[in-house]
């Protein structure tokens, strides 16, 4: 039996411009209880214009990456822009963009 993914949608719960370290690790909490609990998640940026350095470290950078490698997680609806600082924070942690 499958079952659907988990889907969440940053820029309907904080707004379009994504901030604050404390917000992006509440929505890392979030997702990685999700995962814990056996889910898979999508994390639709769709409405997002813009997140700051912080609030992509904390999510980006710190999501667990087997979770990122397996497809357990997936970052959809990003623009060049927000694809492009998710890849510069990841790759200041040595992680794989």
């Amino acid at each position: 039996m499958t079952t659907q993914p988990i889907h969440i949608a940053p820029a309907e719960e904080l707004g379009p411009v994504l901030s604050g370290r404390f917000e992006a690790e509440e929505l890392r909490e979030r997702i990685e209880a999700e995962l814990a609990a056996g889910a898979e998640v999508v994390v639709s940026f769709e409405g997002v214009v813009a997140i700051s350095p912080s609030f992509a470290d904390e999510l980006f950078a710190k999501v667990p990456e087997d979770a990122v490698e397996e497809g357990r997680v997936r970052f959809v609806d990003l623009d060049e822009d927000l694809r492009a600082i998710a890849r510069f924070v990841r790759e200041g942690r040595g992680r794989p963009a």
